[in-house]
């Protein structure tokens, strides 16, 4: 994004022609998920009241605090996509669902390419369809950092349109993350058409380049008020805002999840410069410029969209049994955990650790609580993975916690008095899928409370019964129906 204001600006759908209509045709991109990489977005702001945007904490970088720059790159971002319709800012997509990784704290965060990595990687696990990156790392030979490179090929792999700036150097290099073919790369034009000629151009943005309108679009400013800017990171908001409205409209008429034809549909169909809009250099203007009319006839080719009147799909209630067990998503946070773990063998013999050994895992975590949120905790049934339990809210510690103790137990022998082989995990199911290492996808099982979580073991409460005992004592009540904990059994 430049840094330099304008006075005024136009609303976001004012800025891409067509996108108002297609807006309210999808109930603003209704069904979507845009995961984001971007500074920290002040949700507070009164135009994302009521938008549906969660934070995934960037649980690999300590918790220090972004500088003001990062705060107010977010939060523009944040408005120019899921600005709620009547208030200050009305986004492209407020009906879309939002994933923000507020990974980019300051100048060493920004440019660190395992934070990158890491934040694509926590954006696919969380099943993104669009990835923005609102980022640039500079490179003339055109190469990009091996994690990032691996991350944004699994991000494709996985089904997820990723958009990336070209960036604002006046065509001095190119943006790392926007040179693999993978990426939709987005470079920035005028409201008349002229390029802007700090929008980068180059042959490694070739057929996968497009431009779009980057100048005095208004977004949300930290503290409650509006601000209006350009530059390329204006543009990659607007492409991915488009992007989703292009993708709901396809799934609602009924023409399926296709994210690679909505890309050809923008690609495909954007026009040509002239040669005065690209300053007598045709390259400038990179595969063409977005004509979102032309993307929308081709993307529905074969169906229909028609006005959208329902609301956002409502999560709804399970309550699950089964046994616990984790899983890592990426081989990059399984070499991640290896790389963590201390090393095991008696006198510091120096074997490196094993995640996949259930009680290297536990000692690990008991050492350090907060990792468990990095692994995706399963329940299983029969050994195959059902759900992915997701705690969420303000007690999630607590309930990391709980998931912790339970695999312990389930890991005791069976005549241990405090071993257990099933528990339960009462939850909602909030409609989103977890992709695993080995490809499975899970649906995910969310807990917000307590209430309902239990652990007991089958054998021991068989064999209660099989002594004729009609009802089960308190004191075996308390071991084998254990609660949370007590924590979240009063407040849960």
């Amino acid at each position: 994004m430049s840094d330099r204001p304008a006075s005024a600006g136009l609303q976001p759908a004012e800025a891409v022609p067509g996108a108002q209509e297609l807006r309210r045709c999808t109930g603003g991109g209704r069904g979507v998920t845009i995961g984001v990489l971007e500074g920290p977005p002040q949700l507070s702001h009164p135009c994302l009241a009521g938008a549906e945007v969660t934070v995934l904490e960037p649980w690999w970088l300590p918790p220090t605090p972004a500088i003001s720059y990062a705060v107010q790159h977010g939060t523009y971002t944040a408005s120019v996509l899921f600005g709620q319709p009547g208030t200050q800012v009305e986004g492209l997509a407020p009906g879309s669902r939002g994933l923000f990784v507020p990974a980019v704290r300051d100048e060493s965060t920004l440019l660190d390419p395992l934070n990158v990595a890491r934040s694509i990687e926590l954006l696919t696990e969380h099943d993104a369809d669009i990835i923005l990156l609102c980022l640039a790392h500079a490179t003339i030979s055109d190469d990009v950092a091996w994690p990032i490179k691996r991350a944004i090929q699994t991000a494709a792999r996985a089904g997820a349109l990723i958009v990336a700036p070209t960036g604002n150097d006046e065509g001095t290099c190119r943006n790392a993350l926007a040179v693999l073919p993978e990426v939709l790369a987005v470079g920035a034009h005028r409201n008349d058409g002229v390029m802007f000629k700090f929008s980068n151009w180059g042959t490694a943005y070739r057929r996968h380049g497009i431009v779009a309108p980057g100048e005095a679009v208004l977004g949300a400013l930290p503290g409650g008020g509006t601000v209006a800017h350009k530059g390329t990171s204006v543009s990659i908001a607007l492409m991915a805002g488009v992007a989703a409205l292009l993708l709901s409209a396809r799934r609602q008429a009924g023409l399926g999840d296709d994210t690679l034809a909505v890309r050809r549909a923008l690609l495909q169909t954007a026009r040509p410069c002239t040669p005065g809009q690209s300053h007598g250099r045709p390259e400038r203007c990179l595969d063409g410029k977005l004509d979102l009319p032309a993307a929308t006839r081709q993307a529905l080719a074969g169906g229909q969209v028609l006005p959208s009147t329902a609301g956002p799909a409502r999560p709804h209630a399970a309550y699950a049994l089964g046994a616990l067990a984790y899983d890592f998503g990426t081989e990059a946070r399984r070499d991640s955990f290896k790389q963590l773990m201390p090393q095991v063998g008696a006198d510091g013999a120096g074997v490196p650790a094993n995640p996949y050994d259930p009680r290297q895992m536990l000692a690990y975590l008991r050492e350090d609580p907060s990792e468990a949120r990095a692994l995706i905790w399963t329940l299983n049934l029969d050994l195959t993975p059902i759900y992915a339990i997701e705690p969420v809210g303000g007690y999630a510690p607590g309930l990391y916690k709980q998931l912790v103790d339970f695999l312990d137990r389930q890991l005791k022998p069976a005549a241990d008095g405090d071993a257990v082989d099933r528990v339960s995990i009462p939850g909602l199911l909030p409609g989103r899928t977890v992709r695993l290492l080995s490809g499975q996808v899970l649906p995910v099982l969310q807990i917000a409370t307590g209430r309902g979580l239990y652990a007991w073991s089958a054998a021991r409460l068989a064999g209660e019964l099989a002594r004729g005992v009609g009802t089960i004592s308190s004191e075996n009540n308390a071991k084998d129906f254990p609660h949370v904990s007590k924590g979240c059994a009063e407040h849960g």
